[in-house]
């Protein structure tokens, strides 16, 4: 009998180990026809949510995303300007925390601050650690200097300095190439396709690939392909027919922009061709992501599309640039699709620059990839932004965010009268575009450009009612841009009323209002962490706003 329960005993001892290894032996099983998703993220520089730039810039673009995918109506980047907003979307955090606080290397735009920050969190190293391989092509940072791959990168093609079309040096995998002025060898798009579609369709690797094509397009000079440099002759930017376009002096806004001169002859004509060749340098990147279309499996690879900022096409006076607060510099198109995703329409979602990265990371995990080097731990910036997927699931999720930057100026007056101390501006002159057509005024003729001052210093809150219902007058703060400037200026718009920004609002406000307001700021522009942050940002008023 002792035998009988031995062998007994055994045998239970043997079932019972089955039942908890029977996950495990599932795991073995079915891991190795887990094959996590393809990732691609495309990003354009200075390219504004206008109908008319989606409609005509890029419409093979929209509409694929329309019909494949989904089409966000509220988003947003959370700093108007390229480094900065570049930061963020590698690192899916808030400048405040990158520390990338303009263009300049002083400032974390590259150099240590960079090194340290900014490449070691990048989405890169992070799906590099899930198994990824990783290609970046065309232009990382307005400083990068092509002395190095930056960590987290397994196949490089990196521009030097700010975004080129001709006259270049790229960084290729270590080895520097110098390009010139012949489109059928140097024209950056190009390269920037020939070198992704290259990287997404090697098949000598196993691992999943998450490649970021990253254009200069559309930043000035806004050189266009020589077949497209006829098109869109007779087009106007429609900003024209906004109630702010050129409307300068508004005493409700911040020293910088109204002190903006109305627009002359030359200015003028400089707005509107330069929107005729952005739209013309937009069409290579229409028609080459068709290329790419035909030459991956786009139903199961992950696409997000976006820019890093909006643009100014004359309004308050401003032409052809960024750095801003409202509306049209911090509102970008951002489309996405894949199998995580809707087919096919739009969404109220808020989504801002800070949820590319952390949307990579989830569509990676969600499909079946893990940490196979280091640890979360590691990372010394945890994500502020959240992933698109949990925001679409519940579009309530977030209300209000963080605008952010710091402005840019000379340290002293220029010898020729255009830039002042504290400020940036150069002059413009029919050199400024060497491809056609070319900027059409006379010789000897210029205007003074400016873009920046120093007091364009600010830290914002934005909070967005993205329920389509209409609001009365005592509903002020559901949907609403408040500002404070590094020079104590403030600026607050009721956006339900007042859409294009027009009447600061701050004068009319109670001390009570003005003292929550300045609070929340406060404690939002210190946040760490999604967590935090939205918590913040969601968090009511503690003060009865109703006027």
């Amino acid at each position: 009998s002792s035998g009988i329960n031995a062998e007994y005993g055994d045998a239970q001892l043997a079932t019972s180990l089955l039942f908890e290894m029977f996950p495990l032996l599932l795991v073995a099983i079915f891991l190795p026809l887990i094959t996590p998703q393809n990732i691609l993220i495309i990003l354009l520089d200075d390219v504004d949510d206008i109908k008319e730039t989606r409609e005509k810039g890029f419409p093979n673009i929209t509409d694929y995303f329309t019909a494949n995918g989904v089409m966000f109506n509220n988003a947003f980047v959370t700093t108007p300007i390229c480094c900065p907003s570049r930061a963020s979307i590698y690192t899916g955090t808030y400048q405040h925390n990158h520390r990338t606080l303009d263009n300049t290397v002083v400032n974390g735009c590259d150099g240590p601050n960079w090194d340290y920050k900014v490449a070691p969190n990048s989405l890169g190293k992070r799906l590099q650690d899930l198994g990824y391989r990783t290609g970046m092509y065309g232009k990382y940072s307005n400083n990068y200097n092509g002395k190095k791959v930056p960590v987290g990168w397994d196949d490089w093609l990196g521009l030097e300095g700010n975004s080129q079309y001709y006259n270049y040096t790229v960084n290729r995998n270590g080895n520097r190439e110098k390009h010139g002025l012949d489109y059928k060898k140097d024209y950056l798009p190009n390269l920037i396709f020939d070198a992704g579609i290259s990287f997404m369709t090697d098949k000598s690797s196993k691992k999943p690939w998450c490649a970021f094509l990253s254009f200069p397009t559309a930043h000035e000079t806004f050189d266009a392909a020589p077949q497209h440099q006829k098109l869109f002759q007779e087009s106007t930017p429609p900003n024209i027919k906004y109630p702010t376009f050129n409307k300068t002096g508004n005493p409700g806004k911040h020293w910088y922009t109204r002190s903006r001169p109305p627009l002359n002859e030359y200015s003028a004509l400089y707005n509107r061709q330069g929107w005729v060749r952005r739209l013309q340098a937009l069409q290579s990147v229409n028609e080459g992501f068709l290329r790419i279309l035909d030459k991956i499996d786009h139903k199961n690879t992950t696409i997000i599309f976006t820019s890093d900022n909006g643009f100014y096409f004359g309004e308050w006076g401003m032409v052809l640039d960024k750095r801003q607060p409202y509306e049209v510099t911090v509102r970008v198109p951002m489309f996405a699709s894949g199998p995580h995703f809707p087919k096919g329409g739009t969404a109220d979602s808020v989504v801002l620059n800070i949820d590319v990265a952390p949307t990579a990371i989830d569509v990676a995990k969600k499909s079946g990839a893990m940490m196979v080097k280091g640890k979360v731990e590691d990372y010394n910036l945890q994500f502020d932004g959240a992933s698109m997927l949990s925001l679409l699931d519940s579009p309530q999720a977030r209300n209000s965010f963080l605008v952010e930057y710091h402005g840019m100026g000379n340290g002293v007056d220029s010898s020729d009268g255009c830039a002042h101390l504290n400020m940036r501006c150069w002059y413009k002159d029919n050199t400024v575009w060497y491809t056609q057509p070319k900027f059409n005024i006379p010789d000897g003729k210029k205007f003074c450009f400016c873009v920046d001052s120093r007091n364009n210093t600010y830290t914002c809150e934005r909070r967005v009612n993205n329920i389509q219902q209409s609001f009365s007058d005592s509903d002020p703060f559901t949907n609403f841009l408040y500002c404070s400037f590094s020079s104590g200026f403030n600026e607050y718009y009721n956006l339900h009323k007042d859409p294009w920004q027009e009447k600061n609002m701050w004068g009319t406000l109670s001390e009570d209002i003005k003292f929550e307001l300045r609070s929340r700021i406060g404690r939002i522009r210190e946040c760490r962490g999604f967590e935090e942050c939205n918590q913040l940002e969601k968090s009511s008023f503690g003060i009865d706003t109703r006027f």
